[in-house]
């Protein structure tokens, strides 16, 4: 899928700064008012295009949400249920 590792930095590069502007946010709050505004005019095609900004929006923020609780998972340690073997 990516030809070189320069792609994936790229792609990285991308993410980090959507992530500092808070894209993703503004994803959401103008995919909402367009899909408002199409469905006041009866617009098909404006209900769609702005249904993927949402779309687009929410996925990202899954994905942030996905990583942090990931990084807080506290290992559990299952040595100290059982107790000590018998010699």
């Amino acid at each position: 899928m990516f030809k070189n590792n320069t792609q994936i930095k790229k792609i990285k590069y991308y993410y980090n700064l959507a992530k500092a502007k808070k894209i993703d946010t503004y994803m959401i709050f103008i995919g909402i008012f367009g899909v408002a505004i199409g469905l006041y005019f009866s617009v098909l095609i404006i209900n769609q295009i702005f249904a993927w900004l949402i779309l687009v929006g929410i996925s990202v923020k899954l994905y942030d949400f996905s990583e942090e609780v990931e990084r807080n998972i506290v290992p559990y340690d299952f040595n100290s249920l059982l107790p000590p073997p018998k010699k």
